[in-house]
Protein backbone atom coordinates (compact mmCIF):
# COMPACT_ATOMS: atom_id res chain seq x y z
CA UNK A 1 0.00 0.00 0.00
CA UNK A 2 1.62 3.22 -1.18
CA UNK A 3 1.52 6.72 0.23
CA UNK A 4 -0.83 7.80 -2.57
CA UNK A 5 -3.40 5.22 -1.51
CA UNK A 6 -3.41 6.32 2.13
CA UNK A 7 -3.61 10.01 1.14
CA UNK A 8 -6.54 9.18 -1.16
CA UNK A 9 -8.32 7.36 1.66
CA UNK A 10 -7.72 10.31 3.99
CA UNK A 11 -9.28 12.77 1.53
CA UNK A 12 -12.16 10.38 0.81
CA UNK A 13 -12.95 10.08 4.52
CA UNK A 14 -12.52 13.82 5.04
CA UNK A 15 -14.87 14.70 2.18
CA UNK A 16 -17.43 12.14 3.38
CA UNK A 17 -17.32 13.60 6.89
CA UNK A 18 -17.90 17.13 5.59
CA UNK A 19 -20.25 16.20 2.75
CA UNK A 20 -22.71 14.30 4.89
CA UNK A 21 -23.89 17.20 7.05
CA UNK A 22 -23.61 19.87 4.34
CA UNK A 23 -24.88 18.15 1.18
CA UNK A 24 -28.29 19.79 1.46
CA UNK A 25 -27.18 23.16 2.76
CA UNK A 26 -28.27 24.99 -0.40
CA UNK A 27 -31.87 24.09 0.46
CA UNK A 28 -31.42 25.42 3.98
CA UNK A 29 -29.96 28.71 2.74
CA UNK A 30 -32.60 29.51 0.16
CA UNK A 31 -35.40 28.36 2.49
CA UNK A 32 -34.35 30.83 5.18
CA UNK A 33 -35.26 33.89 3.14
CA UNK A 34 -38.04 36.40 2.67
CA UNK A 35 -38.84 35.16 -0.85
CA UNK A 36 -42.26 33.58 -0.29
CA UNK A 37 -42.02 30.50 -2.53
CA UNK A 38 -38.75 29.45 -0.92
CA UNK A 39 -39.74 30.32 2.63
CA UNK A 40 -42.98 28.33 2.35
CA UNK A 41 -40.94 25.21 1.52
CA UNK A 42 -38.22 25.68 4.13
CA UNK A 43 -38.94 22.26 5.67
CA UNK A 44 -38.77 20.27 2.42
CA UNK A 45 -36.14 22.15 0.39
CA UNK A 46 -33.13 20.64 2.22
CA UNK A 47 -34.54 17.14 1.70
CA UNK A 48 -35.26 17.91 -1.96
CA UNK A 49 -31.74 19.24 -2.58
CA UNK A 50 -30.22 16.31 -0.69
CA UNK A 51 -32.11 13.75 -2.76
CA UNK A 52 -31.21 15.61 -5.93
CA UNK A 53 -27.54 15.25 -4.97
CA UNK A 54 -27.94 11.55 -4.14
CA UNK A 55 -29.68 10.80 -7.43
CA UNK A 56 -27.04 12.70 -9.41
CA UNK A 57 -24.22 10.86 -7.64
CA UNK A 58 -25.87 7.49 -8.22
CA UNK A 59 -26.49 8.35 -11.86
CA UNK A 60 -22.86 9.35 -12.46
CA UNK A 61 -21.56 6.15 -10.86
CA UNK A 62 -23.95 3.99 -12.89
CA UNK A 63 -23.13 5.80 -16.12
CA UNK A 64 -19.44 5.13 -15.38
CA UNK A 65 -20.23 1.41 -15.33
CA UNK A 66 -20.84 0.53 -11.68
CA UNK A 67 -23.62 -2.07 -11.46
CA UNK A 68 -24.08 -2.50 -7.76
CA UNK A 69 -27.70 -3.23 -6.73
CA UNK A 70 -27.21 -0.94 -3.72
CA UNK A 71 -26.75 1.99 -6.11
CA UNK A 72 -30.08 1.17 -7.72
CA UNK A 73 -31.72 1.05 -4.29
CA UNK A 74 -30.27 4.49 -3.47
CA UNK A 75 -31.59 5.75 -6.81
CA UNK A 76 -35.02 4.28 -6.11
CA UNK A 77 -35.08 5.93 -2.68
CA UNK A 78 -34.05 9.32 -4.07
CA UNK A 79 -36.57 9.11 -6.94
CA UNK A 80 -39.32 8.09 -4.49
CA UNK A 81 -38.63 11.12 -2.29
CA UNK A 82 -38.54 13.38 -5.37
CA UNK A 83 -41.89 11.90 -6.47
CA UNK A 84 -43.35 12.54 -3.01
CA UNK A 85 -42.09 16.14 -3.14
CA UNK A 86 -43.80 16.63 -6.50
CA UNK A 87 -47.10 15.19 -5.24
CA UNK A 88 -46.82 17.37 -2.12
CA UNK A 89 -46.27 20.54 -4.16
CA UNK A 90 -49.05 19.73 -6.62
CA UNK A 91 -51.56 18.96 -3.86
CA UNK A 92 -50.83 22.21 -1.99
CA UNK A 93 -53.01 25.08 -3.21
CA UNK A 94 -51.42 28.02 -1.38
CA UNK A 95 -51.05 31.19 -3.49
CA UNK A 96 -47.40 31.41 -2.48
CA UNK A 97 -46.67 28.35 -4.66
CA UNK A 98 -47.91 29.99 -7.89
CA UNK A 99 -44.38 30.40 -9.34
CA UNK A 100 -43.98 26.62 -9.15
CA UNK A 101 -47.22 26.03 -11.05
CA UNK A 102 -47.69 28.90 -13.51
CA UNK A 103 -45.75 30.47 -16.32
CA UNK A 104 -42.33 29.44 -17.57
CA UNK A 105 -40.96 28.75 -14.08
CA UNK A 106 -43.98 26.51 -13.38
CA UNK A 107 -43.56 24.48 -16.56
CA UNK A 108 -39.82 24.11 -15.98
CA UNK A 109 -40.29 23.09 -12.34
CA UNK A 110 -42.95 20.53 -13.24
CA UNK A 111 -40.86 19.06 -16.08
CA UNK A 112 -37.86 18.85 -13.76
CA UNK A 113 -40.00 17.17 -11.13
CA UNK A 114 -41.25 14.51 -13.54
CA UNK A 115 -37.72 13.87 -14.84
CA UNK A 116 -36.26 13.55 -11.35
CA UNK A 117 -39.10 11.63 -9.70
CA UNK A 118 -41.64 9.35 -11.39
CA UNK A 119 -39.77 8.62 -14.65
CA UNK A 120 -36.50 7.45 -13.01
CA UNK A 121 -38.50 5.68 -10.29
CA UNK A 122 -40.37 3.56 -12.84
CA UNK A 123 -37.22 2.87 -14.88
CA UNK A 124 -35.20 1.92 -11.79
CA UNK A 125 -37.89 -0.37 -10.36
CA UNK A 126 -38.41 -2.03 -13.76
CA UNK A 127 -34.64 -2.36 -14.20
CA UNK A 128 -34.28 -3.89 -10.74
CA UNK A 129 -37.09 -6.40 -11.31
CA UNK A 130 -35.89 -7.42 -14.75
CA UNK A 131 -32.17 -7.19 -13.86
CA UNK A 132 -31.81 -4.92 -16.88
CA UNK A 133 -28.81 -2.65 -16.56
CA UNK A 134 -30.02 -0.68 -19.58
CA UNK A 135 -33.23 0.34 -17.81
CA UNK A 136 -31.31 1.32 -14.69
CA UNK A 137 -28.89 3.31 -16.81
CA UNK A 138 -31.88 4.94 -18.50
CA UNK A 139 -33.14 6.02 -15.10
CA UNK A 140 -29.70 7.39 -14.31
CA UNK A 141 -29.50 9.26 -17.60
CA UNK A 142 -32.91 10.85 -17.05
CA UNK A 143 -31.89 11.90 -13.53
CA UNK A 144 -28.49 13.20 -14.56
CA UNK A 145 -29.46 14.82 -17.85
CA UNK A 146 -32.86 16.15 -16.76
CA UNK A 147 -33.49 19.64 -15.48
CA UNK A 148 -31.37 20.37 -12.38
CA UNK A 149 -33.25 21.41 -9.25
CA UNK A 150 -31.15 24.38 -8.11
CA UNK A 151 -31.70 26.66 -11.14
CA UNK A 152 -35.40 25.77 -11.27
CA UNK A 153 -35.97 26.84 -7.67
CA UNK A 154 -33.86 29.95 -8.23
CA UNK A 155 -35.99 30.83 -11.27
CA UNK A 156 -39.20 30.29 -9.31
CA UNK A 157 -37.87 32.60 -6.59
CA UNK A 158 -37.15 35.28 -9.17
CA UNK A 159 -40.59 35.11 -10.76
CA UNK A 160 -42.68 38.26 -10.43
CA UNK A 161 -45.40 36.55 -8.39
CA UNK A 162 -42.75 35.24 -5.98
CA UNK A 163 -42.06 38.81 -4.89
CA UNK A 164 -45.62 39.58 -3.80
CA UNK A 165 -45.10 41.26 -0.43
CA UNK A 166 -48.62 40.33 0.72
CA UNK A 167 -47.94 36.58 0.77
CA UNK A 168 -45.45 36.26 3.66
CA UNK A 169 -47.51 38.73 5.70
CA UNK A 170 -50.73 36.85 4.83
CA UNK A 171 -52.45 40.06 3.72
CA UNK A 172 -55.37 39.39 1.35
CA UNK A 173 -55.41 41.12 -2.00
CA UNK A 174 -57.72 44.11 -1.96
CA UNK A 175 -60.18 44.85 -4.70
CA UNK A 176 -60.48 48.44 -5.79
CA UNK A 177 -58.21 50.93 -4.01
CA UNK A 178 -55.56 48.46 -2.86
CA UNK A 179 -53.17 49.81 -0.26
CA UNK A 180 -55.03 53.11 0.14
CA UNK A 181 -58.28 51.23 0.89
CA UNK A 182 -56.50 49.27 3.63
CA UNK A 183 -55.18 52.48 5.21
CA UNK A 184 -58.62 54.11 5.10
CA UNK A 185 -60.25 51.02 6.66
CA UNK A 186 -57.58 50.96 9.39
CA UNK A 187 -58.17 54.65 10.16
CA UNK A 188 -61.94 54.03 10.40
CA UNK A 189 -61.36 51.17 12.85
CA UNK A 190 -59.14 53.39 14.99
CA UNK A 191 -61.83 56.13 15.09
CA UNK A 192 -64.50 53.59 16.08
CA UNK A 193 -62.30 52.19 18.86
CA UNK A 194 -61.76 55.61 20.48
Amino acid sequence: MGAGTSVGKYFRDFSAALGLPFHNYTGVLIGATAIPVWNENVKTLPIHFGMSGVSSSVAILELLGHRNPALNMLGIGAAAVETWEGVHLESTTKPVLRPLKRGLSGWMTRAGGVLSGPVPLVLRIAGGLSKSHKMRRGGGMVEHCGLPADPLWMDAGGARSARDWRLPLEIPEESGGGFQTAITANQAQMRDAS
